[in-house]
């Protein structure tokens, strides 16, 4: 198994098995000995076999000789707040994300919070088909919990506002896809004087991600005829992603907050905010309204490890995925649901505009997004496949085409973007012939 765009992830009973993940725990726990880390925190978000994975991984970990310290149901960006506060700490979050419960994966995170290099990715791989072998007994490593792990993150993410805000009078619906911030963002909304109405709140390690606002946004206009609210804030399984709706439905998605972060950024003279980074699924109209702010938009491949290396390299701050995964370095390494809600309120507040007027001085192109199920998702790499699409990319020179392998599932992403939405109607038929 290879890592995807955000580590492993696949069917438990096939894949993400216990027996792989005690070979993973054990080799990757012989890798971070050599590199000066001395114990691994694991978190995991509401999934029933992310108890079975955690005892397979701790019990790989601690044949390699290395700590463990188990931070049990916690948000994805909760282990990269923690791996970069603890001294010498890795990270790795048992989740399969947006993905439904039979599936299950595993992601790390290096000692400044931050996903793993493509070096290390490849190291790790190496090694997992070698045998286990532990070490002695009087070096095997040991097993903790970290019961605050919960408090000390939420205390983290109400400290990025300094203070100087609360949500009083503030009405906010949390969908939290019965996923790892199930009480956690209401619980930090509450702390900031916001009333919480709860939605999807009542994980049963089987019920992940079902019905859920992040991954079915035609749930906000349904939640807004029901309930009367200021905001609903949608999060998925592992807590990393966000999207937002205000009180008629209306979405706002990543493309839409990536704009809102940085031109609150630019007005705030926040170092680093003369470019941010998207991906190639963020929409040109975003890329041309923050062209008249004379904010570049930087493109990196799609996954939010990539848009953190690109933020990396280039010193920049913000960056963000469509999908919701925000990254504000200023605040944290990984793509965070619950610091992006609260800066986003934020912002609000300071400009005195609504989410509706932000999104009107974004001109967003017809934008097609399909995903198709294949058996092989190597038949795009195909050379005479790869001619057929360059094709019809050359016969449609105004869309901006992208297709890609999904990391994730197995399927084919395909992005048609354009002026025209009958143009993008063609493109994909055209392109779904060539591939089905």
């Amino acid at each position: 198994m290879r890592f995807g765009t955000d580590g492993f992830r696949g069917p438990i009973e096939t894949e993400i098995t216990p027996e792989f993940c005690l070979n993973l725990g054990f080799h990757t726990g012989k890798i971070i000995l050599e590199k000066g880390y001395d114990s691994v925190i694991i978190g995991k978000d509401t999934r029933v076999s992310g108890y079975m994975l955690e005892s397979a991984l701790q019990a790989g970990f601690i044949s390699s000789g290395v700590d463990v310290k188990l931070a049990g149901p916690i948000p994805t960006p909760a282990v990269s707040f923690l791996t970069a506060t603890y001294a010498g700490q890795f990270g790795v979050v048992i989740s399969a994300s947006h993905n439904p419960y039979e599936d299950n994966g595993i992601k790390f995170f290096n000692r400044h919070g931050r996903k793993v290099t493509e070096n290390l990715e490849r190291e790790i791989e190496s090694r997992l088909s070698s045998a286990i072998k532990p070490v002695e007994a009087s070096k095997l490593g040991k097993a903790f919990r970290i019961d605050s792990a919960s408090g000390r993150y939420i205390e983290y993410c109400k400290s990025t506002l300094r203070g100087k805000h609360s949500f009083k009078n503030m009405k906010i619906l949390v969908d939290a896809a019965n996923g790892a911030n199930y009480k956690i963002t209401p619980m930090l909304l509450e702390e900031l004087g916001a009333e919480v109405i709860r939605i999807n709140c009542d994980p049963d390690g089987f019920n992940i991600n079902v019905n859920s606002a992040v991954l079915n946004q035609s749930l906000f206009k349904k939640y807004a005829e029901e309930h009367k609210f200021d905001f609903c804030a949608a999060v998925d399984g592992d807590g990393d992603r966000l999207v937002l709706a205000d009180a008629d439905g209306i979405v706002f998605d990543g493309d839409d907050i990536l704009y809102l972060l940085a031109k609150s950024n630019l007005e705030r003279n926040v170092n680093g905010s003369n470019a941010v980074v998207g991906t190639d699924m963020t929409n040109q109209g975003v890329a041309d309204a923050l062209a008249k702010h004379n904010i570049d938009l930087i493109r990196s491949k799609v996954g939010d490890k990539y848009i953190s290396r690109e933020l990396v390299e280039r010193d920049l701050i913000l960056g963000a995925e469509t999908s919701g995964h925000i990254i504000q370095r200023n605040y944290s390494e990984s793509g965070d649901a619950n610091i992006a809600l609260i800066q986003v309120l934020t912002a609000i507040q300071e400009s005195g505009v609504s989410l509706k007027e932000v999104s009107s001085e974004i001109s967003k192109y017809a934008h097609n997004l399909e995903s198709i199920a294949v058996k092989d998702k190597t038949i795009i790499e195909k050379e005479e496949n790869q001619k057929a699409l360059n094709e019809v990319k050359e016969k449609f020179p105004s869309a901006r085409i992208n297709i890609r392998a999904s990391g994730t599932e197995s399927k084919i992403r395909i992005m048609v973007e354009s002026k025209d939405d009958k143009q993008n109607a063609q493109v994909l038929r055209e392109i779904k012939s060539l591939i089905t």
